[in-house]
C-alpha cells in the first residue's frame, strides 16, 4: 500500500481541524443531555419553539449516535450529514416563531461550520468535493454505465420532488376558514428560493456534495416541522427519506463520495 504524503494535511490545519470538532461536539452533548432533563428553562424553551417535550428523549438518543459517528474516522462524514439535518430541524423551529436572527435561528449554522470546517480541515478527500478548494488531480474511475444512469435517476428524482415544492410554495393559498399553517406565511416564498438554490448548487457537479449537504439540512428543517404540528412519525419522516434519495443517486454517480462513507470495499481505502 503507498501513502500520499502530499495529501496528508499539515499539523496546523490538523489541530485546527481537531479544535473545530472538539468544539462542536462539546456542545452538541451538552445540547443532547439538555433534552433528557425538565429543568424549567429548558421545558419553557421548547414550550416557545413549540416542539413536543414527549419526542425530546428519541431527538436526544438520535443526535448523541450521530456525535458518536461523527467522532469515529470512517463514519465522520455520515455523522456530520446526521448532525446537520437535526441542526436544520432547529434552524425551523427558531424561524417558524420568528426568534433573533444572529443569536437564535443562525446559531445552528455556526456549529454546522464547526462541524463541517473540521472535517475539512483533517480529510484531503473532503476538501476535493468542496468548491473552496482546486479540483482533485487523482485520476478517478468512472462507475459502471448501469451504476451511472441508476444514480441520474434518483438524481433527478430527487430534484424535481423539491423543485416541485418550491413551485407549490408559491402558488399555495390557504382556504377561508383553513387553519392556519405549520409555517409562518410571510416565510413560504423564502423557503421556496432556498430549495431552489439547494437544488441547482446539487445538480452542478462542482457543487454537488455542498447542494446536497444544504439540502440535508432543508429536509432536517422540514422533518422538524412535521413532527412540530402533529404529523405522524412516518409522514414526518418522508423528508428524511427524500434526503436518502438526494445522497443514493450523489453516491451511485460518484466515486468519491464512496470513499467517505463506510460502505465501501477495503480496496478504495
Amino acid at each position: 500500500m503507498t501513502v500520499d504524503i502530499q495529501a496528508a494535511p499539515s499539523k496546523t490545519r490538523l489541530y485546527t481541524g481537531y479544535t473545530f470538532t472538539t468544539l462542536a461536539v462539546l456542545f452538541l452533548l451538552l445540547d443532547a443531555g439538555m433534552k433528557f432533563t425538565t429543568d424549567p428553562h429548558v421545558v419553557q424553551a421548547q414550550a416557545q419553539l413549540g416542539f413536543p417535550m414527549r419526542l425530546l428523549p428519541g431527538i436526544g438518543v438520535l443526535e448523541l449516535v450521530s456525535i458518536g459517528l461523527y467522532v469515529i474516522p470512517a463514519t465522520s462524514v455520515l455523522g456530520a450529514l446526521m448532525l446537520t439535518g437535526h441542526l436544520g430541524g432547529a434552524i425551523a423551529l427558531h424561524l417558524r416563531v420568528d426568534n433573533p436572527l444572529f443569536t437564535h435561528t443562525l446559531f445552528p449554522i455556526y456549529i454546522a461550520l464547526f462541524i463541517w470546517g473540521g472535517i475539512w480541515l483533517r480529510d484531503r478527500s473532503l476538501r476535493d468535493l468542496f468548491p473552496v478548494t482546486h479540483r482533485s488531480t487523482a485520476v478517478i474511475p468512472n462507475p459502471s454505465k448501469k451504476l451511472l444512469r441508476t444514480g441520474y435517476v434518483l438524481t433527478a428524482i430527487s430534484a424535481l420532488f423539491i423543485l416541485f415544492t418550491a413551485a407549490m410554495k408559491f402558488i399555495y393559498t390557504p382556504p377561508a376558514g383553513a387553519p392556519p399553517p405549520t409555517f409562518p406565511l410571510h416565510h413560504i416564498h423564502h423557503l421556496a428560493f432556498l430549495e431552489i438554490a439547494c437544488t441547482a448548487l446539487y445538480l452542478f457537479p462542482a457543487t454537488s456534495f455542498l447542494g446536497a449537504v444544504l439540502m440535508t439540512g432543508y429536509l432536517g428543517g422540514a422533518t422538524a416541522i412535521n413532527l412540530r404540528g402533529g404529523e405522524s412519525i412516518g409522514a414526518s419522516l418522508i423528508p428524511a427519506l427524500v434526503g436518502v434519495v438526494v445522497w443514493a443517486g450523489l453516491w451511485l454517480r460518484e466515486l468519491r463520495i464512496r470513499q467517505l462513507f463506510p460502505i465501501r470495499s477495503a480496496s478504495s481505502r
